[in-house]
C-alpha cells in the first residue's frame, strides 16, 4: 500500500504548525518581556500588564482569524 498524498500532507502539517507555532511564540515573547519589565520597574506593573493584555488580544484575534480561514478553506 502506497501513500500518494505526501505533498498535500506536508502542506497541511506546515500550515498547522504555523497556526499553532506563531501564536505560541508571540505569547512567549510577550510574557518574557512582561516579566522582564515588571522585574525592572515594579511600580509600573499595571501599565505593563494592560499593554501586554492589548497585545495578547491582538494575537488572539489573529489566531482566531487564521483558524477560521483554515476551516473555511478545508471545509469545502
Amino acid at each position: 500500500m502506497k501513500f500518494k498524498y505526501w505533498y498535500e500532507g506536508l502542506i497541511f502539517i506546515g500550515m498547522f504548525l504555523f497556526m499553532v507555532g506563531v501564536p505560541c511564540a508571540l505569547t512567549a515573547i510577550l510574557g518574557t518581556r512582561l516579566i522582564d519589565n515588571i522585574g525592572q520597574w515594579p511600580s509600573k506593573t499595571t501599565r505593563y500588564q494592560i499593554g501586554v493584555c492589548i497585545q495578547l488580544l491582538a494575537v488572539e484575534i489573529f489566531s482566531f482569524l487564521v483558524l477560521a480561514l483554515f476551516f473555511h478553506v478545508f471545509s469545502e
